[in-house]
């Protein structure tokens, strides 16, 4: 858990994102969010469908520039790691290859496979993605974001298709990278693995998307048993009806 008194290692102002349709109208995504995230922080998403919550991921980390508004610092001046909902693999490169090649050139000849067999994908490495289901090539899109010990770790929805067992392994080791210093922003429809995982919970209009409310969750981690995330998901839904199915 972050230091709440402490600076932001990253702070995004947009004021808007507009898409041009086909047509050549405009669709308005985002509308006024201001979203801070300290070092070690862990803040996740949530809200509709197509609201704007990988839009708002993309800005946060240097991908999208196209927007009213600022990101400080630069954030090309920090190491951020990404893995989005598509594993976004090379298919001409191995599972450890792809990994390998988000390295800098001074790391690039570094040991991967302790990385590579937390993440399950001993038997794997030499394969390419063609050959993986796609939750192993989810597994290796974390475990490329990972490997840079990034200052922020952007993820949406990387749990995604695998079994509960893989998915709760890999949450540990996001969470333990939060706890060793590394911020995390990640996208979830999940609400129990946001009040598993989060720090704070942003929760995200329909489209075009702002801030609704911020719910920041003091209660450590490893004190956040099955029941008080039940409760806490209960109250939430009350409070915010499109919840009432996470």
């Amino acid at each position: 858990m972050s230091d709440a008194g402490a600076s932001p290692l990253i702070e995004a102002v947009i004021r808007a994102k507009t898409y041009r349709r086909p047509d050549g109208t405009g669709m308005e995504a985002v509308c006024g969010i201001t979203l801070a995230l300290r070092r070690g922080e862990f803040v996740c998403l949530i809200g509709p469908s197509g609201c704007g919550k990988t839009t708002t991921l993309r800005i946060l980390a240097g991908l999208d520039r196209a927007f009213e508004g600022e990101v400080k610092p630069d954030p090309a001046t920090l190491s951020i790691g990404v893995a989005f909902q598509e594993p976004r693999l090379l298919p001409w490169r191995t599972v450890e290859e792809n990994i390998r090649l988000v390295l800098p050139k001074a790391r690039r000849a570094m040991d991967l496979a302790p990385l590579i067999a937390r993440f399950g994908l001993s038997a794997h490495a030499a394969r390419y993605p063609g050959e993986l289901s796609l939750g192993l090539a989810r597994r290796v899109s974390l475990a490329r974001a990972m490997a840079l010990e990034p200052d922020l770790l952007v993820l949406d929805e990387p749990f995604v298709s695998l079994d509960a067992q893989a998915a709760a392994e890999l949450r540990r080791y996001v969470a333990l990278a939060a706890d060793g210093g590394t911020s995390v922003l990640m996208v979830t429809h999940n609400v129990r693995e946001a009040l598993e995982l989060a720090d704070r919970v942003v929760m995200l209009a329909p489209r075009p998307t702002h801030v609704v409310e911020e719910v920041c969750l003091a209660l450590p981690r490893a004190m956040r048993d099955g029941p008080w995330i039940e409760a806490e998901r209960a109250a939430l839904a009350a409070r915010f009806p499109l919840l009432r199915e996470g």
